[in-house]
């Protein structure tokens, strides 16, 4: 067998291996801090959330190697370049004339950028590193597998143009690199600026005003769905949730109590894959943040455990007539395993009955009372409904003196 043969049974042995590997044992760590390299998230996510956290301090070391040396990462440590460049080397040449296509990438990047400026970011998902974490192991392997596909089979039919046209992070780079460039010709020449390095500022504003004009339509727009999702503590407000969050799976992957889940059946598309709340397997630890920890983006809050515990993700409601009180049955299980002190039982005299009553303002959602409850008469609600629930389970409680 000859030798350009040989390499290219070797890429394609590589390109089937790859994400094998990854499904069956990609490492936890590297889902966490590979999307946190990304200049793109990381730039993103500071102008969303106004902070300047562990998605940013990661991104800066790279943003200064893409500085130094255009498409640094690109070339050197992104993997889904690597196996786009293989799709590209095993497919036959056909016309390109595909490249002379405008380079939606950067427009995507301002766009984003600009949405972001009014905490409405677009196109996150697309970032190549999100994509293969998100690829490379949760439990909806099947929807961000076919979003890796697409990349694959677009890099089969039409080699160079995810990496060259399309990709937000290339692009993200290629801007860098052009604003570094602006400024040194400035430096160099003075006043006197080419025709081509006016078009850099020139796409940065029209990029920016657009995105920040459109997110602040989107801003105006209801969430669809009457019944709001359970998120992990520290999630942003639904809207900016459903346009942070890239959908990488990162924080399902962390969670260790399993409680956390991609959405399949949101009740709009915005609001696929994002992360939901489900109190099957267990409950919210109280020595636990690693959902916050492991988002690149931002979408869930980075916080201490401390600070997290008080992160309110609903507000547990008592089905009375489902409690075993009000069948005369001794229980009270979910006030003795509530760490914070926010379940009581109340005890009518007129009546002679007990009930249990919940404090909305000590109470977080935690689950552990709905994990523990005989009878299962405990419902977490999502906190922006749980004021009217809360008004509602107070009329039905019955009278205690």
């Amino acid at each position: 067998m000859k030798g350009p043969r040989k390499r290219t049974v070797a890429r394609i042995a590589l390109l089937v291996a790859l994400p094998v590997i990854a499904f069956w044992s990609f490492p936890r760590a590297l889902g966490i801090l590979l999307p946190a390299l990304s200049p793109f998230l990381g730039l993103t996510s500071a102008l969303a959330t106004h902070t300047v956290g562990i998605t940013l301090a990661g991104a800066l070391p790279m943003t200064a190697l893409i500085l130094w040396r255009r498409r640094f990462f690109c070339r050197f440590l992104c993997p889904v370049g690597w196996v786009s460049e293989t799709c590209g080397k095993i497919s036959p040449q056909p016309w390109r004339g595909y490249m002379r296509l405008p380079r939606l990438g950067q427009g995507a990047v301002l766009f984003t950028l600009g949405g972001a400026l009014a905490a409405v970011p677009f196109f996150l998902m697309l970032d190549p590193l999100a994509l293969f974490t998100g690829a490379a192991g949760t439990t909806a392997y099947w929807a961000y597998g076919l979003c890796f596909a697409g990349v694959v089979l677009i890099s089969l039919l039409f080699p160079g143009l995810w990496c060259g046209r399309l990709c937000p992070l290339g692009a993200c780079q290629d801007l860098a690199a052009d604003l570094k460039d602006v400024v040194g010709q400035n430096r160099s020449e003075g006043n006197g600026v080419t025709g081509d390095a006016r078009r850099v500022p020139r796409r940065l504003f029209l990029g920016l005003c657009g995105g920040a004009a459109t997110a602040a339509l989107v801003d105006r727009l209801p969430v669809a769905g009457e019944t709001l999702p359970l998120r992990p503590p520290g999630a942003a407000d639904e809207l900016t949730m459903r346009a942070l969050c890239v959908r990488c799976g990162s924080c399902v992957r962390a969670c260790p109590a399993a409680i956390l889940h991609p959405d399949l059946t949101p009740p709009d598309l915005t609001g696929l894959l994002l992360p939901v709340v489900r109190f099957k397997t267990g409950h919210c630890l109280d020595d636990c943040a690693r959902c916050g920890e492991a988002c690149p983006s931002g979408a869930i809050a980075c916080l201490p455990v401390a600070e997290k515990n008080e992160r309110k993700i609903g507000l547990a409601i008592v089905e009375h007539e489902a409690c075993l009180l009000s069948r005369e049955i001794e229980c009270g299980v979910c006030a003795a395993v509530c760490k914070r002190g926010a379940i009581f039982q109340d005890f009518s005299k007129d009546s002679y009955t007990a009930s249990i009553r919940i404090d909305a303002e000590r109470c977080n959602g935690c689950g552990a009372c709905l994990a523990i409850c005989p009878p299962r008469a405990i419902t977490v609600v999502a906190k922006t409904r749980a004021a009217n629930l809360q008004a509602v389970e107070i009329g039905n409680r019955p009278a205690v003196d």
